[in-house]
C-alpha cells in the first residue's frame, strides 16, 4: 500500500503492506496528495531489529544514531548505551529509507506517530534549504507571524489572542517549516493538535518572552539570527545540517523582519504588533 504526504514542499512516499497500516488519522491525513514524489519511507515489520552497522555519532535516553559511509541508521525507543528499548530502525540512504518496525511495538499498526517519526523531517527539510522551527503559526491577511520562545513562554496564548482579537487563522501550534520569506504549516502540531495545510509569506517571526509591561523590538544582525536558531529542530550530531540550517536561517532574517516581544498576554499586545507589522 502507497501514501504520499506533502510536508514543506516535499512528497513523501510511505509503503507498507496494506494491513500494517493504521486508518489515516485526520491531522496527517490533510497531508496527503497524490504524484511523484522526493523520498521514499518503505515500512518493515519484523520480530527483531538489525543490529547496527559503522560508528555510533549520537545517544541519547531515547535514542541512537550511528554512520555507515553515507548511511545513517537511527533506533528510536534505545536506552542510553544500549539498543534495549528500541522499536524502530531507521535506514537511511539518498531518497530511501528502509524502516524496520518491531512487531510487538505495534498491536494495533503502524502508526501517524510511527510514520511521522520515520520522516525525519528535521532533515528532509534542511536540506531543501529550509528548516523547521519550533514555533504557533498564524495567518492573517493573507500573510503569516511566526510565534517562536521556549515552550510555556506563551506561543499558543499569542496565537490565540491573534485568532478571538482580528479572526486569524492558526494553520500550526507547535512547529513550521521556513523557507526564505515563505512559511508551510506541517503535521508535528505536538500537544496543541492544530495543523492546517497552508502555505503564505512570512511577515514576521516574534520572539517572546513574559513581562509586566508590552514591550517590542527589532533584532538585527546576530541577535535576529541568535533568536530564530533557538527554535530551530535540527540534528545536533550531523555537521552538515548544523550548517545547512545556518545557512538557510540566516537567509531568512535578511530578508524577513525579527522581533523582540516583552510583553503580557493580553490583546495590548497584539495592537502593538499589528502596528508595527502592518497586517
Amino acid at each position: 500500500m502507497e501514501r504520499i504526504y506533502e510536508i514543506a514542499g516535499l512528497r513523501l512516499r510511505v509503503i507498507a503492506a496494506a494491513d500494517r497500516l493504521c486508518p489515516e488519522d485526520q491531522i496527517l491525513g490533510r497531508f496527503l496528495v497524490s504524484g511523484g514524489y522526493d523520498h521514499t519511507l518503505e515500512f518493515v515489520v519484523v520480530d527483531r531489529l538489525d543490529l547496527p552497522e559503522g560508528d555510533l555519532v549520537y545517544q541519547d535516553p531515547g535514542k541512537r544514531v550511528f554512520r555507515a559511509g553515507k548511511r545513517q541508521l537511527r533506533y528510536e525507543g534505545a536506552v542510553a548505551n544500549s539498543l534495549d528499548g528500541a522499536y524502530l530502525r531507521i535506514d537511511r540512504l539518498g531518497d530511501r529509507s528502509i524502516v524496520q518496525v518491531l512487531r510487538d511495538a505495534i498491536p494495533c499498526g503502524i502508526t501517524s506517530k510511527l510514520i511521522q517519526t520515520a520522516m525525519e523531517a528535521e532533515h528532509l527539510i534542511v536540506h531543501s534549504d529550509g528548516f523547521l522551527l519550533h514555533a504557533s503559526l498564524v495567518e492573517h491577511g493573507g500573510k503569516g507571524i511566526l510565534f517562536t520562545a521556549p515552550s510555556g513562554t506563551g506561543k499558543s496564548t499569542q496565537a490565540e489572542l491573534w485568532r478571538r482579537h482580528r479572526g486569524a487563522r492558526v494553520l500550526n501550534g507547535d512547529r513550521a517549516a521556513v523557507r526564505g520569506a515563505v512559511v508551510w504549516s506541517t503535521p508535528f502540531c505536538g500537544s496543541s493538535q492544530i495543523a492546517e495545510k497552508g502555505t503564505v509569506p512570512v511577515a514576521a517571526i516574534v520572539y517572546l518572552s513574559q513581562a509586566p509591561e508590552d514591550r517590542l523590538t527589532r533584532l538585527s544582525g546576530g541577535n535576529a539570527f541568535r533568536r530564530v536558531w533557538e527554535g530551530c529542530c535540527v540534528n545536533t550530531w550531523d555537521e552538515q545540517d548544523m550548517e545547512r540550517c545556518a545557512d538557510a536561517v540566516s537567509r531568512t532574517v535578511s530578508v524577513v523582519p525579527v522581533y523582540h516581544l516583552a510583553c503580557r498576554p493580553e490583546v495590548s499586545a497584539v495592537e502593538l504588533l499589528e502596528k508595527e507589522v502592518g497586517i
